[in-house]
């Protein structure tokens, strides 16, 4: 008996003999099975279609020089089109326009690593904002001596001590569950990870003397290293800020975080532990402007 022969998609498979017919008056009925159509096969376009298409795409394209002539005429510009466009944008509640210069919201000094000295404008508590939460997600945050720092350079004096209460039994809680040290060191060879990369952020609300900001990141949290228990995992949140104008920067005054939104994830393959724990070392964390 031979292998059944398969024939193209939506054809027929018979199984039996192929080279001889069965004998007259034989029994045995050969089966044919039914296979669905592949709905990956290059079928080939109907040749009727190709004269309406055609016909289409020269009207599309006499359409667009129409536009063009009589933009031209108007004395109308891609570069003062834009310029209108962002002039008419929304101050709050929407993210800031892509034509906004990206020097708007830059920061004029750093304090301990950390970016400060922002404008004061809708566009620098967004930049404070994105730096402040990636600070926040930072792997020197396990040590005590670094969050005094960070909120000396970057916290409102008003809200300093309930910010360092918070902060201190939000990674008294990493130590254990990361198996840290008391003083936030990793095993012996191995590497504690934390950091936040922001995808987008948005000005909520600008009253002037204070800023609300919602900053969606990605962040990456575990142990790198041979025979980890703790792997180096990603996670997706939503970081709202609240900023007040003092001192002649936006400082940071209250913060609340939720999860996500979050992309389907799982479609790479994850990196051995050496080339993981490499990468941390050798890839430092980035600063953000508006």
């Amino acid at each position: 008996m031979s292998r059944p022969r398969r024939t193209d998609r939506g054809s027929t498979v018979e199984a039996g003999p192929i080279r001889r017919e069965p004998a007259a008056g034989a029994s045995g009925a050969r089966t044919r099975v039914k296979l669905p159509v592949d709905p990956y096969s290059a079928a080939p376009r109907p040749p009727r279609l190709r004269g309406p298409l055609i016909a289409g795409g020269l009207v599309v394209t006499l359409f667009a020089v129409i536009a063009l002539v009589n933009q031209g005429g108007k004395g109308g510009s891609p570069k003062s089109t834009a310029a209108t466009s962002a002039a008419s944008a929304p101050a709050t509640g929407s993210p800031s326009p892509l034509t906004t210069t990206y020097d708007a919201g830059q920061a004029s000094n750093t304090a301990d690593g950390v970016p400060v000295g922002y404008p004061h404008s809708g566009s620098g508590a967004e930049a404070a904002a994105a730096n402040y939460v990636v600070a926040y997600y930072s792997a020197e945050m396990v040590h005590s001596w670094y969050r005094v720092q960070l909120l000396n350079a970057i916290a409102d004096p008003a809200a300093a001590a309930d910010l360092r209460t918070q902060l201190d039994a939000a990674y008294t809680q990493t130590d254990g569950t990361y198996g840290l040290s008391s003083s936030g060191s990793a095993p012996a060879g191995q590497t504690f990870v934390q950091r936040a990369a922001p995808v987008g952020v948005t000005l909520v609300r600008d009253s002037g003397s204070s800023a609300t900001v919602s900053v969606w990141v990605v962040t990456l949290a575990g142990i790198a290293g041979t025979n980890s228990q703790h792997a180096v995992t990603e996670d997706w949140a939503t970081v709202t800020l609240t900023l007040n104008w003092t001192h002649g920067d936006w400082k940071w005054f209250s913060f609340q975080a939720v999860d996500g939104p979050a992309p389907l994830g799982g479609l790479q393959t994850p990196a051995p532990a050496a080339t993981l724990q490499a990468a941390v070392t050798k890839y430092g964390g980035l600063r953000y402007g508006r």
